[in-house]
């Protein structure tokens, strides 16, 4: 990727994967070294430090951290903490704000999550260093920061890609059931667009020469990040850019299409490093120009119940990825993530 030269310093940044925090943990020496000195240390945050009458928003994989967890972060000498991810909402608005707060008081720089979009879209600025957390979904809206409480979001947006012979059969099925009937009906009071994007029971549909999803970054979020680099580059030294997203490859450890096109806008806008997280494994990373891109830097701590399942289909969970600058440049190492034995 052509990206533009990034400014150099004589600093150290370390930026470690996802922290999902359920039980206390002994840091490996190895782990304390690489942090060792660091001017800023950065993490995704991945949970909630809910209130006591909070309650869960969701039926499964809902992450109510450790509640010491900040401590044990801190000391790592961890001094921000990216928590724009899909486990910030686990308890509603009341937790997502708990939680920032919880680590605000803890002397954590915190972006992603806030009262409103202002809150969870500011740069969170350490030692010259500023941390931008972004989540790129799956995110409900009501948990999209905007006038009240949510998370930074990126919006994408999905379409099936499908031949035109395909379309026309998807067309045919939903006049035979009346789906298209009672559409147009929709159409014609008023609860629906005009002009529809063409569908199949909800799922939005598009010609392609053979059938694929297509992603797409909306333009006005993508614009509003750019903004948001800039800003931070008033403000700080480096601009780091933290992506939580679940809409992942087929391998979980190449990066998508939409993703690696987002990363050369991001780069070239001026942020020094996009440090993604979602996948629960350490993915591609590229570093060209004085810049530094990562798909995915896995786990730095991964207190999973299904721990047995990842081994037995050998899904490397076990081991992260970290950036580190250092010397000038940015290189990748690998983190012997904390997971449980079983």
């Amino acid at each position: 990727m052509p990206f533009a030269s990034a400014r150099h310093g004589p600093m150290k940044i370390v930026i470690l994967g996802q922290a999902l925090i359920h039980h206390s943990v002994t840091w490996p020496e190895e782990l304390q070294a690489l942090t060792h000195g660091a001017d800023a240390v950065l993490c995704n945050f991945e949970g909630c430090l809910p209130p006591d009458d909070a309650w869960p928003m969701k039926q499964k994989t809902v992450h109510a951290a450790h509640p010491k967890a900040g401590v044990m972060l801190r000391n790592l000498g961890v001094t921000q903490l990216a928590l724009a991810n899909n486990h910030a909402w686990d308890f509603g608005h009341a937790g997502l704000l708990s939680t920032r707060s919880t680590l605000e008081r803890s002397g954590f720089g915190v972006a992603g999550a806030g009262h409103n979009l202002a809150s969870a879209s500011a740069a969170a600025i350490y030692n010259g260093v500023a941390l931008l957390s972004v989540d790129a979904g799956p995110t409900p809206d009501w948990a999209i920061a905007g006038a009240g409480p949510g998370v930074n979001a990126l919006r994408l947006t999905c379409t099936l890609g499908l031949p035109a012979k395909l379309l026309t059969d998807l067309e045919t099925v939903t006049i035979i059931t009346g789906k298209a009937q009672k559409s147009a009906r929709r159409r014609a009071i008023g609860y629906d667009s005009l002009t529809p994007q063409r569908d199949f029971y909800g799922l939005a549909l598009e010609g392609s020469g053979e059938p694929r999803e297509i992603w797409r970054c909306p333009p006005q979020d993508t614009a509003r990040i750019v903004a948001d680099i800039q800003r931070a580059q008033t403000q700080a030294k480096f601009v780091i850019v933290a992506l939580h997203y679940h809409h992942w490859s087929v391998d979980w450890g190449k990066s998508p299409d939409w993703l690696s096109d987002l990363a050369e806008t991001l780069l070239e806008a001026g942020a020094d490093a996009l440090a993604c997280t979602g996948p629960p494994i350490a993915g591609e990373v590229r570093i060209a120009g004085g810049k530094a891109f990562a798909s995915s830097l896995g786990n730095v701590v991964f207190h999973t119940a299904r721990a047995k399942k990842y081994d037995a289909l050998r899904i490397p969970v076990r081991q992260g990825c970290a950036l580190i600058f250092e010397d000038g440049a940015w290189r990748s190492v690998v983190v012997e993530a904390l997971v449980p034995s079983q």
